[in-house]
């Protein structure tokens, strides 16, 4: 631990006092990824630097952008990073689920989000853990694990949560993405509170990519998250209901991309090996996606828009008396 851990408690402290409704922010440190990403997290038990997630063949979808990671220095590349606070300007540009024809950061982007939340004293207390002042993809960033350095961070602006005048967006943009730095690898336990998803429907998608051992024993630590967490402006399933043969996919009302997409969905009844596809266009889906399965009795159902999983769980199927 840091000889100084007594301060980085009092600046939690002080941060939570200051932030209001968002007064959870300072508690935490996040790290943020796509939910085929998240399940290898989980089953490894660890997080690790982009370079040895690579290496160990651990990133299934990189949400980041290629243009952006040419740009950071290969050091940077080595150390797990986690976010001071949630809805980064990077989220904003990345969260999904979006038409490819409407992505930024060069067409990468996160279609089911989830956030590991780590306990914030826990990690920035740790020996080797280092500190930015901003985004660690910029060539002006600087980072270190002293003390003095983390006190002169500016966390007004790493926490700001407002409208800004058009002069100050490139510092604010900068600051907000501050990063915590550990190197090479972080093991989940004992430091990782909780992981959230952004809906129902999402957190099923996560508990069904996992081995089942490896479900039973996480669902109790993943939950839904507060609205702080998630941008929540991009098409996303909220829910998903089955009543008789028909699934119905409830999506996000709000979503600023409803489409157009290419849907598609499978069908695999339990214990057989075909798989039932239907694919079709849907010019927008902000509302209700209904979709028949003649003859279903128990199986695993796939939604799919364009190039970007949408849903994916085992589902049963009833007939209602009535």
């Amino acid at each position: 631990m840091k000889p100084w851990t007594d301060e980085i408690q009092h600046h939690i402290e002080i941060w939570a006092m200051q932030l209001g409704q968002l007064n959870w922010w300072p508690r935490y440190v996040y790290h943020f990824t796509d939910v085929h990403n998240a399940a290898s997290i989980i089953e490894s038990g660890h997080l690790y630097s982009r370079a040895e997630a690579v290496q160990r063949g651990l990133m299934k979808v990189d949400n980041a952008s290629g243009e952006i990671i040419q740009q950071t220095r290969s050091e940077h590349l080595k150390y797990v990073r986690l976010y001071f606070r949630p809805r980064t300007p990077t989220q904003y540009r990345n969260e999904g689920i979006r038409p490819i024809n409407r992505r930024e950061l060069g067409g990468a982007h996160c279609p089911i989000p989830v956030y590991f939340c780590f306990d914030a004293l826990a990690v920035l207390a740790r020996d080797d853990t280092e500190f930015s002042d901003g985004n660690m993809a910029s060539a002006w960033v600087s980072h270190s694990g002293e003390r003095d350095f983390f006190l002169s961070i500016p966390f007004h602006l790493v926490f700001h949560n407002r409208g800004f005048a058009p002069e100050e967006r490139d510092e604010i943009v900068f600051r907000r993405n501050a990063e915590v730095l550990v190197p090479g690898s972080l093991p989940l336990d004992p430091a990782l509170k909780f992981i959230a998803c952004r809906s129902a429907a999402e957190r099923q998608t996560l508990l069904h990519l996992l081995p089942p051992n490896l479900r039973r024993q996480w669902a109790p630590r993943i939950r839904l998250g507060e609205q702080g967490l998630f941008e929540r402006k991009w098409t996303y399933v909220e829910e998903v209901v089955v009543v008789d043969d028909r699934v119905t996919f409830r999506f996000n009302p709000s979503t600023r991309t409803p489409g157009p997409f290419e849907v598609t969905f499978s069908y695999r009844e339990g214990g057989e090996e075909a798989e039932r596809t239907w694919k079709g266009d849907q010019a927008a889906l902000n509302n209700l996606l209904r979709i028949r399965v003649p003859g279903a009795a128990w199986g695993t159902v796939t939604l799919q828009l364009d190039d970007a999983l949408a849903f994916a769980d085992t589902l049963i199927f009833e007939e209602i008396p009535f």
